[in-house]
């Protein structure tokens, strides 16, 4: 959980967010480089700034958060207390339909993008 903090601390500070922000010089108290370019240009710069969020939050999911694990999930919140995951989690297991490779990789993706966008939301 420290080195999560930690790192968690260091990648709001990589990439700009607040409150990490602040202008390094007083040329840059407007905006800096993005000033001299419009439109286009600009987008990209501003999309640039959210892609690096993103795969942040990727790699934060894939290092910390169990990555492509769904049955990571039920343990992320401490709900073990409450229900028997564990039976739940052999039955779902032993289903005929989710021994398709295609399905098993459909879930895998959900778990890693359902992670993810809860970093983002976290992030932004």
């Amino acid at each position: 959980m420290p080195i999560f903090i930690i790192f968690f601390i260091g990648s709001v500070a990589e990439t700009n967010r607040a409150p990490f922000d602040l202008a390094e010089a007083e040329s840059e108290l407007v905006s800096g480089f993005m000033t001299e370019h419009a439109a286009v240009i600009f987008v990209f710069f501003f999309l640039a700034e959210y892609a690096s969020i993103v795969l942040i939050c990727i790699l934060i999911t894939i290092l910390f958060l169990g990555g492509y694990l769904y049955d990571y999930i039920p343990s992320l919140f401490e709900l073990t207390q409450y229900f028997d995951f564990d039976y739940y989690i052999d039955n779902f297991y032993s289903e005929s339909i989710f021994t398709d490779p295609l399905l098993e990789g459909l879930l895998y993706s959900l778990a890693l993008g359902l992670k993810s966008c809860i970093m983002i939301f976290a992030f932004i």
